[in-house]
């Protein structure tokens, strides 16, 4: 396996960015397939849900749109490869980044606590 390669700042928005559905993540403990498959480092962190159950979340201003981290059967992903989100938890798509950006402002004037959860 190969070392995370890319920090720092990116430099221009992806045209796609990474989102993980917490109810579909296993779990950081059990799991982080992502943060493995992920180039970036600390792009992909652990974080409590709702429930308190830490899973895996996308740092939108980390995150460049690689798809690596995303399911082989995902529709999402961009490319073969037998590594990713397992197909069992299909967890991760990528949505395009105007959206996620959307998601987000409506989240922060709806609850500001809430934002990147």
């Amino acid at each position: 396996m190969w070392t995370k390669m890319m920090s720092g700042p990116r430099k221009r928005a992806p045209k796609k960015i990474a989102v993980i559905d917490p109810d579909a993540c296993f779990g950081a403990f059990a799991c982080s397939i992502c943060q493995a498959a992920c180039p970036v480092d600390d792009c992909i962190i652990e974080q409590p849900d709702a429930d308190g159950r830490m899973v895996c979340a996308v740092r939108v201003e980390a995150c460049i749109g690689c798809g690596l981290c995303v399911s082989l059967g995902n529709a999402t992903a961009p490319q073969p490869r037998d590594f990713g989100c397992p197909t069992d938890y299909d967890a991760i798509d990528l949505i395009p980044y105007d959206e996620v950006v959307q998601l987000l402002e409506d989240d922060a004037t709806q609850s500001p606590e809430m934002v990147g959860t």
